[in-house]
């Protein structure tokens, strides 16, 4: 009887161990199985930019059916523990594992590097979008031509593919009109810049008489050699402190509009050292908009070459005075002109 009774313990044991050993390998499955499919609902929620994760298939894993691994769930506490623990602290969508509510709210990083773990497909497109680059833009502009250095400031520019706008003087005009047609055919535009560039004609009077006066009568002439009413104009030696609130009314109430600058290159100061007016360009270049005031020298054509390779090296874009894409760039910030 003792025997039997031995025997009888022996077996109910083996059926335990038997029986755990089952449970055990189902809850491998199910943990497995469950990883899975968190862990590809959650990829699949990430865009079309973020890693592609493949889980691993356990060493030894059954092949059990879905249905059948789900008819297992909940017929052992252990299994449900393992279940509830793996929901609860899989890893979300920006690769840090979460914690259930009152847990330790310290987050947990992945045990793999930032690169390209083992198991792992990994999209070679960026995860963050990259913020929007400001456009740079920069207005070359040239005064007080039509002179003998029109000619190579135009081939300069056209080697570089690039535009310019040109400040002309009226009593410079006669003479030249085939230069005024090549800077405006090129593409280029020409702007007014005066008929006689006078200071104690166009400001002593205090009045804007003389001012007007001069700039329509440069407009005329202009439109006769190329066709087209110019608008822009630029006062000689810039609109302050000559240039007042009456002032710019006026101006105004002609239909002009006028450019100061934001970069002075001082090129009229340097007859002899080109290499300064590179140091004034470095200097003071640093808008994402700049409108740069040159003149037609000999030693501003010396220099014009690196000047625009400089500013292409730093982002800028090149552009030319368009009338309907007109921007104010004067010393009183007046809007109207």
């Amino acid at each position: 009887m003792e025997k039997e009774k031995d025997n009888s313990i022996r077996n109910k044991r083996s059926d335990l161990i038997f029986k755990r050993v089952i449970f055990t390998a189902i809850a491998l499955t199910v943990i497995s199985f469950i990883m899975t499919i968190v862990v590809v609902k959650t990829v699949g929620k990430e865009n079309s930019n973020t890693t592609t994760v493949v889980a691993p298939k356990l060493v030894g894993q059954s092949q059990k059916t879905p249905e059948l691994i789900q008819s297992n769930i909940g017929r052992d506490p252990l299994i449900s523990n393992l279940i509830a623990h793996i929901e609860n602290n899989v890893t979300n969508n920006k690769g840090v594992a979460t914690q259930p509510e009152g847990g330790n709210s310290e987050a947990i990083l992945p045990d793999s590097s930032p690169g390209q773990p083992d198991g792992a497909v990994v999209n070679e497109e960026e995860n963050t979008k990259k913020p929007a680059k400001t456009t740079k833009v920069v207005y070359l502009t040239f005064d007080d031509g039509p002179s003998k250095y029109t000619q190579e400031i135009l081939d300069i520019l056209e080697e570089k593919g690039v535009h310019a706008t040109f400040f002309m003087i009226g009593n410079n005009l006669s003479g030249n009109e085939s230069k005024v047609k090549s800077v405006h055919e090129a593409g280029n535009y020409v702007g007014l810049h005066s008929m006689s560039h006078s200071k104690k004609i166009l400001y002593d009077s205090g009045s804007s008489k003389n001012f007007i006066n001069e700039y329509t009568k440069e407009q005329g002439l202009i439109k006769k050699i190329i066709g087209t009413t110019p608008v822009l104009i630029r006062a000689p030696y810039g609109s302050q402190p000559a240039i007042g609130k009456k002032f710019r009314d006026d101006i105004a109430g002609a239909n002009f509009k006028m450019w100061d600058w934001t970069v002075d290159s001082k090129d009229w100061n340097y007859p002899h050292s080109p290499d300064k007016i590179m140091k004034e360009i470095k200097r003071q270049v640093h808008r994402n908009t700049e409108v740069i005031l040159m003149h037609e020298k000999a030693q501003t054509v010396s220099v014009l070459a690196d000047i625009i390779d400089y500013l292409s090296k730093k982002g800028y874009s090149f552009a030319v005075y368009k009338p309907d894409q007109h921007i104010s760039v004067n010393f009183a910030k007046d809007e109207r002109l």
